[in-house]
């Protein structure tokens, strides 16, 4: 799994996501672009995270919006998720 390019959004969605990162994962902040970086409303760069918290986020991030933007980037689908749990191979013993 390969860190995403960005994470886009409004600066509303800037706004939620750096607060629910600085009360859940604040050491993830220095990873957010500056707010006042861009003075676009909407297709703004917020985020350019790691690996590792790109894996921390999907699994323990509520924001509907910050999730599937993850799940799109590497192409996870609840169907392949899915699939690859009911397809794991059993260890013979």
């Amino acid at each position: 799994m390969a860190a995403i390019d960005k994470i886009y959004g409004t600066n509303q969605e800037y706004d939620e996501f750096h607060a629910w990162c600085a009360e859940n994962k604040p050491d993830i902040l220095k990873y957010f672009t500056p707010r006042e970086a861009y003075r676009y409303e909407h297709n703004r760069s917020i985020t350019n995270f790691p690996e590792w918290a790109d894996k921390w986020l999907l699994k323990n991030c509520p924001i509907s919006w910050v999730v599937a933007r993850i799940k799109d980037q590497y192409g996870i689908t609840d169907k392949k998720k899915k699939q690859y749990y009911h397809n794991k191979p059993t260890r013979n013993r």
